[in-house]
Parts: structure tokens; C-alpha cells; sequence
């Protein structure tokens, strides 16, 4: 692997690393499939169980985004769309007790759904049906331009998550009461 850069890395492993977030990998089974790409073998300090434990202390939640989002609850409904691995998932739901701040979930890796937000609008039209809501009537906040194109697409107002002082000055701007 030495000397490549870090896009030529992830263009070695984006398709089944897009499909792990669409849930068509166990995680075992991604972690493998990963260690062979990049012909590594496994062993006791590179295998799947301590791969998937990096995955999952990599992620970051912040606190006060979470509050923000269950305060908007007061007027609006709020919905989570997230490309995510099962285990991700699983983790985030019970280390952030999420069903606190939304109303109700769409991840990339659950059965019918089985697709990333880049796919088109497939995640988001599921949402729609949940919440009961048109494009129109709806904000989407996302950190990913590609993503937010798609919503845009759609007719749904979108703001590109910058940081977490770009998103609240726009809450405050905006009269969004968090």
C-alpha cells in the first residue's frame, strides 16, 4: 500500500464499502472482504473485531446538535436519514438514546431500504412516507454536497452542515427555535 494516496485507497475499496452501508455485508464479512483487497492477512491486532471497534470509536456525536434537533420536535417533525452500517446503527441508537431527538429513522443498511442517500432519492421518499410530509415542506440538513443535491433535486430546502457554528447561526438566523 505504500505510496498511494489516500483517494487512490479509497477508490481501491469504495464499491464494497458503498454496499456495507447498504447493508449487503455483515460486518465480519466487510472487514474480510477489506483485509483481502488490500492483501493484508488477518491475525490477533488486524482482524474484524478490532477493525469494526475503530469504525465505532471514529464516530462523533455531538451533544448539542442532538438537543438542537429534539428541541425543533416542539414545532416540527424531525426525521433522521443516515448512510450507516448495522453495527454503526446499532451503536449510535443505544449510546445516543436518538428516538429522544427524532421522530422517526431511515439508515442506509435497513431491510427495504438498502441504499446510500447518493443513490437518489430513493432514502429520502421513504422518509417523506413517514414523516407525511411533500418535499416542499421539508429541511435538509446534510455535511455532504452530493447528498444535498439530491435533496435540492427534489424540491426539499437543503443547508450544507459546515460546522456545528455555521448550523446554529443559520437556526438563529433563520427563527428556528432549537
Amino acid at each position: 500500500m505504500g505510496g498511494r494516496s489516500p483517494n487512490d485507497l479509497i477508490a481501491n475499496v469504495k464499491d464494497i464499502y458503498y454496499d456495507f452501508y447498504r447493508g449487503r455485508y455483515e460486518t465480519d464479512e466487510f472487514w474480510r472482504l477489506l483485509l483481502e483487497r488490500f492483501g493484508l492477512k488477518e491475525d490477533d491486532t488486524l482482524n474484524p473485531r478490532k477493525l469494526s471497534q475503530a469504525y465505532i470509536d471514529s464516530y462523533e456525536l455531538w451533544p448539542d446538535v442532538l438537543a438542537a434537533a429534539g428541541g425543533l420536535r416542539r414545532a416540527h417533525k424531525v426525521g433522521l436519514i443516515s448512510d450507516l452500517t448495522p453495527v454503526m446503527k446499532e451503536h449510535i441508537m443505544r449510546a445516543h438514546d436518538l428516538v429522544k431527538f427524532f421522530d422517526e429513522f431511515v439508515f442506509s443498511c435497513d431491510a427495504g431500504v438498502n441504499a446510500i442517500k447518493n443513490d437518489g432519492p430513493k432514502i429520502f421518499n421513504i422518509m417523506l412516507r413517514k414523516l407525511k410530509k411533500q418535499p416542499s415542506e421539508c429541511l435538509f440538513i446534510d455535511n455532504s454536497q452530493s447528498k444535498i443535491d439530491v435533496a435540492r433535486a427534489m424540491g426539499m430546502e437543503t443547508i450544507l452542515f459546515e460546522s456545528r457554528e455555521q448550523f446554529f447561526r443559520y437556526m438563529e438566523l433563520s427563527g428556528l427555535k432549537a
